[in-house]
């Protein structure tokens, strides 16, 4: 009777995710012509791919990319929601609200309307800088800027989940403690430092490791935005594999890549599922 209970989920799994996986494995193993396997290579896809020149700029990229937009997202992430803690009940609603809108926004619509402000030659950010007396350049088209910009357009879009997740850590707070700090005569910095911080902390880690597994696999913005240039600056692992799956006859490149971004996210998975744990037991 179990059994007979859990089967419609079982299947499910199956078809969504143990027979992708499988059929992903099995590719990157072979020599593929489009979606048809011509002849068994076995692990040569694999060296082939981390052997190939560009390949080490594909990592450095790719975790640039991570790095630079999970740290901006969760210090803008934090910085509202303590800003949002601050305000009256009535006025942290509306401000709230209006915070959360840029991740109720698709990739596509993101990345256009960032298009649009880094526009060279009428966006605002353009118009805001000639006033300034300031000098544009190509933004998005300048090897230099291009990733930068796109790690702000990516924690634009993604700050809101962290603000969220750390307001409601935050409503946990005693306010015992902020009082016992008050009352030995403790500034704001060690209200933040002994209070706050040990109770969001554990919250920031695990919106992080969630996020991180988002921005692997982040692909429409950077397609929007960039299509992956200007030369190759703004080409992540997840942009790799669009590209390779659309333009090569060959395939079982982009199925390593897969691979690769599918052996990350699991760590991180693992990682995520510890840390969250722990987070509940302390709390």
């Amino acid at each position: 009777m179990a059994w007979l209970w859990f089967a419609p989920v079982l299947v499910l799994l199956m078809v969504v995710m143990v027979y992708p996986t499988a059929s992903l494995v099995w590719m990157s193993l072979h020599e593929m012509k489009f979606f048809q396997t011509t002849k068994f290579v076995g692990l040569q896809n694999y060296k082939d791919v981390i052997s190939s020149d560009g390949f080490s700029d594909l990592v450095s990229v790719s975790f640039m990319f991570v790095g630079g937009t999970l740290v901006l997202a969760l210090t803008i992430g934090l910085g509202t929601a303590l800003l949002v803690q601050s305000l009256g009940k009535r006025t942290a609603g509306a401000v709230r609200t209006i915070l959360l809108l840029p991740w109720t926004l698709s990739m596509t619509v993101v990345g256009c309307l960032w298009l649009w402000l880094l526009n060279p030659s009428y966006g605002p950010v353009k118009y805001a800088m000639s006033k300034l007396g300031m000098e544009s350049g190509l933004m998005l088209g300048n090897p230099d800027a291009a990733l930068p910009l796109v790690i702000i357009a990516a924690a634009w879009w993604s700050f809101p989940y962290a603000m969220v997740l750390v307001a409601a850590a935050l409503q946990s707070v005693p306010k015992e403690l902020y009082n016992a700090v008050d009352i030995d005569g403790g500034a704001g910095i060690h209200r933040f430092r002994y209070v706050t911080w040990p109770h969001v902390a554990p919250t920031l880690g695990s919106t992080g490791l969630a996020l991180a597994i988002t921005y692997f696999t982040l692909v429409s913005l950077i397609i929007v935005m960039t299509g992956g240039g200007p030369l190759g600056a703004t080409t992540t692992f997840s942009f790799a594999i669009f590209k390779e799956t659309v333009q090569s006859v060959d395939i079982s490149p982009a199925a390593v890549i897969s691979m690769i971004i599918l052996f990350a996210n699991i760590v991180l998975g693992v990682i995520y599922k510890f840390v969250a744990a722990k987070a509940h037991h302390a709390s």
